[in-house]
Order: C-alpha cells, then structure tokens, then sequence
C-alpha cells in the first residue's frame, strides 16, 4: 500500500501536465472539447495559458518538490472542482455525458493527489 502512495500523486501530478500539454498544443481542440469557444485570438492565448501552461506549471512543481502539501494543495482544489462541477451540472442543468465523465475525472485526480497524505 504504501508504493501506491508514494505512486498515485505523482501520476495525478503527470496526468495534470498531460492535459495542460495538450491544450498548450491543441487550444482549439481542448477548448472544443470543455465546450468553450475562443471568439477572438486572445481567447486561444487565454486557452494557452489558463488552461495549458497553468496545469503544466502545477504539475510540474508537484513533481519537482515531491512535498505532500503541494500535492494536498492540487488535491483539494481538484476536489472542489468536481464538486462545483456536480452542482452546476444540476443548478445549471447541464448534466451530461462531459460533464459526469468531467466530475469523475476531477474526483479520481483528487483523491490521487490526496494519497499523498500516506506520506511519513
């Protein structure tokens, strides 16, 4: 049990970047995929950014420090991500297929990054 907690974080931690890779490449085909729409250039750079380089850079940082806290820090926030992302879905009444697989995603990283309080 402990390889796996040692293991988990920091394949949540790769996962992340590799998702932020993919929109750093692909804005428009990420951006599609979330359902949003840049309407202007500087909406691809926003893609970049927000969405690419920031899941790289957290990663990233996560990998390189190996601290537990850092790790909580992602798993927390990966957490309430799929939290607000269920209630939306229900409030805003947009349940769906992206949308669920979005909150299982977001709550599977979570607690990835959260084995990490298995860490001595």
């Amino acid at each position: 049990m402990e390889s796996i907690t040692l293991i988990a974080p920091n394949i949540a931690a790769a996962l992340l970047m590799l998702l932020g890779g993919a929109a750093l490449v692909f804005p428009k085909t990420m951006a599609a995929f979330v359902g949003i729409q840049p309407i202007a250039p500087v909406g691809v750079s926003e893609i970049r950014s927000t969405l690419g380089s920031f899941f790289v850079g957290l990663g990233a940082a996560c990998l390189w420090l190996q601290s537990a806290d850092a790790f909580t820090v992602l798993g927390v926030a990966s957490l309430g991500a799929a939290m607000v992302r269920l209630l939306s879905s229900v409030f805003d009444r947009s349940a769906s297929i992206k949308n669920i697989g979005g909150v299982v995603a977001e709550a599977l990283l979570g607690a990835l990054f959260l084995l990490s309080w298995g860490w001595s």
